[in-house]
């Protein structure tokens, strides 16, 4: 029993530990705020500010040229309150404004163009100045979608074909190099819809009701050893079907309430929009708003693609705009519900369109990210607390192994896309030589069952009968931490002559676990600062922003530079053309960092150029162990 007169001693060890870890967060609150601009940003923390806006400028998910400088697509909302999480009747407002662009193959001359819901649509022809259609006009209430417009050379022989979008092919059916000409045979889904004969240095046009539908542009032929073939320079092509937009026309939560010849405007008018926690909203077609699963009142804007999209891009701008984070750059890793971050990119010196050496600076923070499926109650988790420590660079996500990092391969979340349906015997290519099959279901029993044999290079690894709704990993044997292979079986379906399952939250990494060091290379950066909890580059020659160019940084992240007198430029996905040696030397990207050290998440609003805790936590930890050691003394 302790006596009456030994509580002080314990008390005052107590009120001590609770001094530092007050100090502790006070460090913490004193730390870094992220480095991109409140207006860039598609992520918004409302605060005061009761009036939300994104456009091209700030959200990727809007139709964009910059070639051309279309896309005029905008979503405001405006809120009464904070407290009430509602958007108003009225209160979110689409408007979208028609432009001009030029063809990619330019002798096919100009179309109106128009964002439409995220997506490109053909507005019309302005008159006199399309090459593919006399027919002239803007027309709002039909619009085409734009499937394909390019300047790309292809060269073909008689008898071969070029595939098409909506299932059309275009047959080189005859060549005659004597007469200059090439014989066209236009299929749709395997049936013939029009034959033509088209001089060389003429268009091949396909038209439904006097609509382009297909513009090809018949370059030359020739005849080399033997073989005769025609060059086609430029595609351009356009939906079949139209899609109808008149007033009082419902889209998702939206009302088409004007359709003019130059735009057209949607309100929510039906009810008002409730915003708990964890929602997600569709707002028009893909385009969607998901609220943090947070008391911090947070949004985002998303487009949900239906396939991943080729290019993510930052936050467009003039070069008053000179910082990305995940909040206004959507090829770095972003979690809303936590607010983290895991990337940040800062231009610290700039003059005209020259970074100087030392000017352009990148910082990746390693975060802690919770496995997809331990959202679902009752499923255990691969790892002891349902987590995983990511590490980001240059847009390409790598997974903490013991002894470094694994670049993550697949990585499933939530989303519907990401479910992968097999039938019974069906094998699912991982990579790297791994293979999934499913060996046998059994969708007559009670749960239902598959069995699933993951192989390498033909080499059995791992047998397992999972119960739907239920978890299968493997984890290389004698490695601890994040497992190799982990999926969820969703469902079992019995079919009339063959079954199926489907998998959800599928987990795969790398078998090639890298380290970096300072002094490394990185595409154009130096690596100059590698920490426990971050790794910082800086550019070591110049980098020249030209007009037009696409400048690959490292890994996934590149600047694409518009081609316009005025400096305007963003980070993208988009694999750029790297700078020249005059430049910079730019060199393969050497092994990943070793990331066996301590490991720490770094929220945005806790994101410091130094986190200065793990000094505070050591402290708290010794002074426990003397007070809790003091007071065993005076109990004896």
């Amino acid at each position: 029993m302790v006596r009456r007169g030994n509580r002080i001693p314990f008390l005052m060890a107590v009120l001590t530990i609770a001094l530092l870890m007050a100090l502790f967060l006070i460090v913490v609150a004193h730390a870094t705020t992220p480095v991109s601009a409140p207006a860039s940003r598609f992520v918004w923390e409302p605060g005061e500010n009761l009036t939300l806006a994104w456009t091209p400028a700030n959200f990727d998910g809007f139709y964009y040229d910059a070639d051309n400088n279309a896309g005029n697509e905008s979503l405001t909302i405006k809120l009464d309150n904070i407290k009430d999480r509602t958007i108003p009747y009225n209160g979110i407002v689409y408007s979208t404004t028609a432009g001009t662009a030029t063809a990619r193959y330019r002798p096919f001359g100009e179309y109106a163009v128009i964002g439409f819901m995220g997506e490109k649509y053909l507005a019309g022809y302005p008159k006199g100045k399309s090459n593919i259609t006399t027919t002239s006009g803007i027309n709002l209430s039909s619009l085409h979608k734009i499937l394909i417009d390019e300047r790309a050379s292809y060269t073909l022989v008689r008898g071969s074909n070029l595939a098409m979008s909506d299932g059309y092919v275009l047959e080189i059916r005859d060549v005659n190099v004597t007469g200059a000409e090439v014989t066209f045979s236009l299929k749709k889904d395997g049936i013939g819809v029009d034959t033509k004969t088209v001089d060389a240095g003429k268009n091949y046009i396909y038209e439904i009701q006097d609509q382009p539908v297909i513009a090809v542009h018949v370059d030359s032929v020739f005849e080399e050893k033997e073989t005769v073939s025609v060059t086609i320079k430029g595609i351009f092509q356009v939906s079949d079907y139209y899609t109808p937009v008149n007033k009082g026309d419902i889209f998702g939560v939206m009302k088409v309430t004007k359709v003019s010849d130059t735009g057209i405007t949607m309100r929510n008018t039906a009810v008002p929009v409730g915003l708990k926690p964890g929602r997600i909203i569709e707002i028009i077609g893909g385009i969607k708003l998901k609220v943090a699963d947070s008391n911090t009142f947070r949004v985002h804007l998303f487009y949900d693609w239906y396939n991943e999209k080729n290019e993510r891009r930052g936050a467009t701008g003039s070069n008053d705009l000179t910082a990305w984070d995940g909040l206004n750059y959507a090829g770095f890793w972003y979690d809303i519900d936590s607010g983290n971050y895991s990337e940040a990119l800062e231009i610290t010196n700039m003059s005209g369109r020259r970074i100087p050496a030392g000017g352009l600076s990148y910082t990746s923070y390693k975060i802690r990210v919770p496995y997809a499926y331990t959202k679902i109650k009752g499923k255990k988790p691969p790892a002891v607390d349902g987590q995983y420590i990511m590490f980001s660079l240059g847009g390409i996500k790598y997974a903490v192994q013991n002894d470094g990092l694994a670049r993550i391969l697949i990585a499933h979340g939530d989303s519907f896309y990401d479910k992968k349906t097999l039938v019974d015997g069906e094998t699912w290519e991982l990579g790297e030589g791994y293979d999934l099959t499913v060996k046998s279901i059994d969708a007559a029993s009670s749960p239902r069952t598959a069995r699933l044999v993951l192989r390498r290079n033909g080499v059995e690894l791992n047998d397992v009968l999972l119960m739907s709704e239920n978890v299968s990993k493997y984890a290389v044997p004698g490695e601890n931490g994040t497992p190799k292979f982990s999926t969820y079986l969703d469902a079992v379906f019995a079919g009339a002559t063959i079954d199926m399952i489907q998998l959800r939250y599928t987990w795969f990494v790398s078998d090639n676990v890298t380290q970096i060091k300072e002094g490394d290379k990185l595409g154009v950066f130096n690596v100059t600062v590698v920490e426990p909890e971050r790794i910082v580059l800086k550019n070591r020659k110049p980098i020249d922003l030209k007009a037009g160019s696409s400048i690959n940084l490292f890994g996934n992240l590149s600047f694409f530079v518009e081609n316009s007198d005025e400096l305007r430029f963003y980070p993208t996905s988009m694999a750029g053309k790297q700078v020249t040696l005059e430049e910079v030397t730019v060199e393969a990207m050497p092994d990943i960092p070793d990331a066996t050290a301590t490991v720490t998440t770094i929220p945005a609003e806790k994101q410091a150029e130094k986190a200065t805790g793990f000094e505070v936590v050591t402290a708290i930890a010794a002074l426990l162990a003397v007070s809790i050691s003091g007071c065993k003394k005076r109990r004896t």
